[in-house]
This record gives C-alpha cells, sequence and structure tokens, in this order.
C-alpha cells in the first residue's frame, strides 16, 4: 500500500465596498506555465537562485520551530501535527497583496529578514520550492498548487494575479458566493478530487460575506523505503506518562538506519525515509525528557541532527496509529506578532486596490496515518477575510513506545514539510 500524504490551504476572503469594477474572466488563471522557466541559465543567476530559496528554507524552519512552541504552550499532553510549509506559503503569498505593517508583521513571523534577501526574491524562493517538491523522483509523488476561487462581481488587480500565477502557480475559478451551499459544494468537490479523496469536507461553514478562498493543497505518495513486516506487528504498551498507558500495535523491523544519540539533549534521532525525495527524523528523548528536548527545537538543533546520522544496524519498534488534529491559526499567530492583517488596520490593498479586506478565521486540521507500508496524512489550513469593521545481528535496540517527536522534510532542499509530536498515539 502506497502513503497518501495531503496538504490543503484555504483562504476565504471578504470585502467591504458594494461596487467592484468589472473583472476579467479568471476561470483557469494559471493553465499555462512560465514558459522561461526551464531555460537554462548563467552559472551566476543560477547560484543566486541556489542561495535565495536555501534562505527560504532556513526561515521556513525558523517559522516551523516557533509555530510549534506556541503550539506546544497550549497543548502540554496533547498530540502535536501541522505542515509549516502549507502555512508559511499561504501566508507569503498574501503578502504579494499586502502593504505597510501588514506586510511587515507577516515577513517578521515568517522570519525573512529583508535586509538580508529582496522581497521578490522571497517570491522566487518560494517559485523554486514549490517547483522543485512538485517534480522528485518517480519513486514518489509530491504535489504542491494554489487555486483562488473568486466572486464573479469582485475585481482582483491584474498585478496580484499576475503573481500569484508565476509564483505560486494559483489557478482561479469564478463563483457566485451568494450561494453559499454551491460555493462549499465546488471547493470541497475541487480539494477531494486534488487530495485523492483524503479532503472530503474542506469548508464545513462559509461567512455570509466571503467573496474569495484560497486554497493551497500537498499530495504526497510514497512508501517507507524499508517498509515494516506486518507479520511482526504486535499490541505492546505505550507510556504516554508516569500514570497513563494505552495499548498500541508495535511494528519491528531489523534493519540498518541512520541515527544518531544526542547525549546533551538526551534522545535518539532515527531517520525512516521513505522511496524517493522524502525521508522523516523520529526523535526518541529519554524519559521525563520530553520539554527539554522540545525546547532545543531550532534550526541548530535540526543541522546537528541531520549531520550526526549514521548508519548502523538496529532493531527499530515503531507504533502504527492514527490521529487528527486542529489550531486556530489566527490566535497563534497574533500571538507571534501578526495582528495587523486580522484587524481593521490591515493592509490588503495589493489585492484589490482598496484597504478593505481583512482575516477573520485561520483554521489548520491534518490527519495522520502511520502503518507499514508507509504515510497517510492529511492537513486543511482555512483562513477568511471578512469587512473591515538478513542481517548482522544488531545490539540496539531502539523502542518507540514513549512520547516522540517527528520531522517530515525534503532530502534535496531540507524543507520540512511536516512537524508533530506523539503523545498518545492511541488517541484518535
Amino acid at each position: 500500500m502506497k502513503s497518501i500524504i495531503n496538504f490543503l490551504l484555504l483562504i476565504s476572503l471578504q470585502v467591504c465596498c458594494h461596487q467592484f469594477p468589472e473583472y476579467p474572466d479568471h476561470d483557469h488563471v494559471h493553465k499555462d506555465k512560465n514558459p522561461h522557466k526551464h531555460h537554462k541559465l548563467p552559472l551566476a543567476e543560477e547560484r543566486q537562485k541556489y542561495l535565495n530559496y536555501h534562505k527560504i528554507v532556513s526561515s521556513n524552519s525558523e517559522f516551523a520551530f516557533r509555530f510549534y512552541q506556541e503550539i506546544a504552550s497550549d497543548a502540554a499532553a496533547k498530540n502535536i501535527f501541522f505542515s509549516p510549509f502549507s502555512i508559511s506559503t499561504a501566508f507569503a503569498l498574501l503578502t504579494l497583496g499586502a502593504k505597510s505593517e501588514t506586510k511587515n508583521q507577516i515577513h517578521k513571523t515568517l522570519a525573512f529578514n529583508l535586509s538580508d534577501i529582496e522581497e521578490r526574491k522571497i517570491h522566487e524562493g518560494f517559485q523554486q520550492l514549490i517547483n522543485g517538491l512538485s517534480h522528485p523522483s518517480s519513486k514518489a509523488q509530491l504535489n504542491i498548487g494554489n487555486a483562488l476561487f473568486i466572486e464573479e462581481s469582485l475585481k482582483l488587480l491584474a498585478k496580484f494575479l499576475e503573481d500569484a500565477k508565476m509564483f505560486y502557480e494559483a489557478e482561479g475559478f469564478s463563483t457566485n458566493f451568494s450561494v453559499p451551499r454551491l460555493v462549499k459544494k465546488q471547493i470541497n468537490d475541487y480539494v477531494g478530487n486534488k487530495t485523492h479523496g483524503k479532503i472530503p469536507h474542506a469548508i464545513e461553514h462559509l461567512d455570509s460575506n466571503t467573496v474569495m478562498v484560497l486554497v493551497n493543497y500537498i499530495f504526497f505518495k510514497a512508501s517507507w523505503e524499508n517498509p515494516f513486516d506486518t507479520r511482526l506487528t504486535r499490541k505492546k504498551d505505550f507510556f504516554v506518562d508516569a500514570n497513563t498507558t494505552v495499548e498500541i500495535d508495535l511494528m519491528r523491523h531489523t534493519d540498518y538506519y541512520n541515527i544518531f544519540r544526542d547525549q546533551d539533549l538526551s534522545c535518539w534521532v532515527v531517520e525512516i525515509p521513505y522511496k524517493g525525495d522524502v525521508t522523516a527524523l523520529f526523535i526518541l528523548p529519554d524519559e521525563g525528557k520530553l520539554e527539554h528536548v522540545e525546547a532545543a527545537l531550532v534550526t541548530e538543533t535540526l543541522s546537528k541532527w541531520t549531520t550526526s546520522l549514521t548508519y548502523k544496524n538496529i532493531n527499530l519498534h515503531f507504533p502504527k496509529f492514527t490521529i487528527s488534529t486542529s489550531y486556530n491559526v489566527k490566535d497563534l499567530l497574533q500571538r507571534m506578532g501578526v495582528t495587523a492583517v486580522f484587524n481593521d488596520t490591515s493592509d490588503l490593498s495589493g489585492i484589490t486596490g482598496e484597504c478593505n479586506l481583512k482575516v477573520s478565521k485561520a483554521i489548520h486540521k491534518t490527519m495522520l496515518n502511520v502503518h507499514e507500508s508507509g504515510t497517510e496524512a492529511a492537513a486543511t489550513t482555512v483562513v477568511q477575510f471578512m469587512l473591515r469593521s538478513a542481517r548482522i545481528k544488531p545490539s540496539l535496540f531502539i523502542i518507540f513506545d514513549r512520547p516522540f517527536l517527528m520531522i517530515s522534510m525534503a532530502k534535496s532542499t531540507g524543507s520540512i514539510i511536516f512537524l508533530g509530536r506523539i503523545m498518545n498515539p492511541a488517541e484518535e
């Protein structure tokens, strides 16, 4: 069975003006790809592009760990799983239409320093990442895309549409938001198709003043490089904490893995790769050391782990589980410093030409399923804008029978695609 990972981002917008200029036909805005993106670039330009997207990767990692800390501060004993790449891509796209303090706050929270990288280079970096991640090896499938569902009477600035198409490969659909039931069906059908049925109900509720929804999806399909043998899976205890034990299915596999024992943080790091360009790090803190490891989740720690891995033969025991999560991204981002875009000082005039939009909601939902063959996961982020007002016998056993962390990323770029904490694999 192949593993499937689906990511989704939805942005719905509401506007305060009553008269909209004529809007051009945007029923499939991005059908044509950039005709120049495959042309051979001079070496110096290629090097600069390489540096730009690595700056984006570094910023995305910093944002991922800061966002994780915000979630963890409210979820001391809960599972955590989200897509930092989906959230950062969504709000980076949003900055195409943001201005003044609204844009500055988003850039700062996403860890973009405009004294270190030009604004256009940020979007070019995302363009490269989206294009690169969407074309991995034939052993893995990872598709990323965006779509705009736009109220048919609403006119968006041509510049915003062109940039959204060029940098984020966004396609557009003219939509009649006066019939919310039909709009929800249109968007849910679109998302369901893009995520192969993994997210059939992306939108549960649509605010009455919504005039645009932006969808960002990621679809991933791959298998573990070394699948677990289903015949070896056994019922075992998982120790959630000193007072809580749950029974889980514990998978088992003896093989060579890249591992690292971090003595400073008192944890094991095990890389379990997928076939293709995606891999996953699973971090197992010693008993009582989970918070210590979480506090050290920064880009430097990740770099130390990835560069310290050594290839060793181990007997790996790993849980089979399914979890789901939901986060209020608006509240989390406000705590991180993004406030203007959510209130009446919002300046998103680069979208419509007027200061008439603000974000009213931002929700991120996920599902994760880990099994013998690989991983299945789905994520949805909903943001609404409204009116301003045969082997050698191993000597080492690593048993994931207590809370652990996970980081899934692209091998070629180091981009973090998923980040999570499994406190209780039996809690769906």
